[in-house]
């Protein structure tokens, strides 16, 4: 069994060195398109810098903006150069990782993080750029009242002013990130809708943890409050997606037997293209995971979403409907028994039973734990 590899419908045998040196060539571009960058931003850094501010209700040419900290502006300007260098090279990135990983992920893995890279890199550099182009400069811009009482002028310190924007990119790129992450595991049946879930609960502390470490010294009075709406606003966001898709799948329950031990079923309706007879997983105990498709043997896809289903769920014991599960690629039937999970079928393409003895033999399953 230890010799034994998890493996998916569309893997092919390569050599490690041959991933290793792939990642390393993706790598290597990567860092020299960051530094190509790098460089091109320092050289346009300044003219960047005093076009923004100029371009504020009460900007540098008024002279209401001022360098109070030399050394404070050299960090905060180097600070944006590696942002913006980041953010130039962020779509470049995204499709070198998706074009590495995506052979070796299952289909719920390759969903998500397709999802999560596309759709967070997306959202979050355009929410980005709305915050520093309008966002930021009308609340500024707001500040401008305070002027119209009189003897008291408005002046800003430039580092405080980038750093408060930087903090609030942070704050938006992980909102993004949060809304995203719990989208997807709603809909790919991570996340139940218990508040303690443990994903949930496991997304939310990652993100405020980040939050901490990015939070600049300018924003720490109102730490607080923007973690409480980095938690409320994602899951307010979360209650219009869309329900999960798969209405047809079914989590099993774990079942324990008369000796005390643990078991998942996970039953897999296969029609065989419409030669097997089938019912509805509403006539099958609700303790039994229920999986559905016209052909497993013909359909790659389906193969390894039932794979990854077993992985997800820790399913011990997958029964196929219409035949015993020989006709199923070796390398399918292996990759279960790597994952420690027994195969076994009804046959009732052979037998052909009626819809009430197929019931009685799916409740038998859940109440028999023969090995």
């Amino acid at each position: 069994m230890s010799g034994l590899r998890l493996r998916l419908s569309r893997d092919v045998e390569r050599p490690l060195r041959e991933h290793v040196d792939e990642l390393a060539t993706r790598g290597t571009g990567l860092l020299f398109i960051l530094s190509v960058a790098t460089v091109f931003w320092w050289w346009q850094i300044d003219i960047l810098l005093e076009a923004w501010l100029s371009s504020l209700p009460l900007g540098a040419a008024e002279g209401s903006v001022s360098i109070y900290d030399p050394h404070g502006w050299m960090s905060t300007r180097w600070s944006v150069i590696a942002l913006l260098a980041l953010i130039t090279t962020l779509p470049l990135a995204t499709h070198q990782l998706l074009s590495f990983a995506d052979e070796g992920l299952l289909p719920s893995e390759r969903k998500w993080l397709r999802t999560v890279a596309i759709g967070g890199v997306s959202a979050g550099i355009f929410t980005a750029a709305v915050w520093w182009l309008w966002g930021y400069p009308y609340a500024i811009g707001s500040a401008e009242t305070i002027s119209g009482i009189e003897n008291i002028g408005v002046h800003y310190d430039a580092v405080l002013l980038f750093e408060v924007g930087i903090g609030v990119s942070w704050w938006i790129f992980l909102t993004v990130l949060s809304i995203i992450g719990l989208t997807v595991a709603r809909l790919l049946s991570l996340m139940v809708t218990e508040p303690f879930d443990p994903f949930r609960i496991r997304v939310h502390g990652t993100l405020l943890f980040f939050w901490w470490l990015a939070c600049p010294s300018a924003l720490e009075g109102v730490w607080l409050p923007l973690s409480i709406l980095l938690v409320i606003v994602p899951e307010m966001v979360n209650q219009w997606m869309p329900k999960p898709a798969l209405s047809n799948a079914r989590r099993p329950t774990p079942v324990f037997d008369s000796e005390g031990g643990l078991h998942r079923r996970l039953f897999a309706m296969c029609h065989c293209e419409g030669a097997c007879p089938s019912i509805s997983s509403s006539a099958a105990p609700s303790s039994l995971g229920w999986a559905e498709n016209q052909a497993f043997c013909l359909d790659t896809d389906a193969r390894d979403a039932l794979l990854d289903a077993v992985i997800r769920n820790r399913v011990d014991h997958l029964i196929i409907s219409g035949c015993d599960g020989s006709p199923l690629p070796v390398q399918f039937r292996q990759s279960l028994a790597t994952s420690n999970c027994q195969l076994s079928g009804q046959g009732w393409l052979d037998k052909n039973p009626s819809k009430t003895q197929c019931s009685t033999s799916l409740l038998a399953l859940s109440t028999e734990f023969k090995e």
